[in-house]
């Protein structure tokens, strides 16, 4: 595995900030723009917003680092149990499906 160069280092380090100098922004926009006007809600400052991303994060991210680790670990034995199931199902309706051009052309013969 290679390290990542000075160049790279420093294009994460100015995307995050950029995200953390953005996002709470948009938020603000969009909060100050929609909830005042349709539920004549307060207007937000700046680092409430920031609070908002930060509670919305904390609240919704289930506690265990977001999207990452969906992509290593399997999220317990209920999944497999799911897609086992899923597939079953799918294959009963194709079979279904593939019988019932051949039940309609024996009635119409009929």
């Amino acid at each position: 595995m290679c390290k990542p160069s000075i160049g790279k280092m420093i294009g994460i380090g100015f995307f995050v900030v950029a995200a953390i100098i953005v996002f709470p922004a948009v938020t603000m926009l969009l909060w100050n723009w929609l909830i005042p006007t349709l539920f004549s809600g307060p207007v937000i400052t700046y680092w409430q917003a920031l609070g908002l991303i930060l509670l919305s994060k904390i609240l919704f991210s289930s506690g265990h680092g977001g999207s990452r680790r969906s992509k290593y670990h399997n999220n317990g034995p209920w999944k497999s149990h799911l897609r086992e199931k899923i597939e079953l199902k799918h294959n009963q309706e194709v079979q279904t499906d593939e019988a019932t051009p051949s039940e309609s052309v024996e009635l119409e013969k009929e």
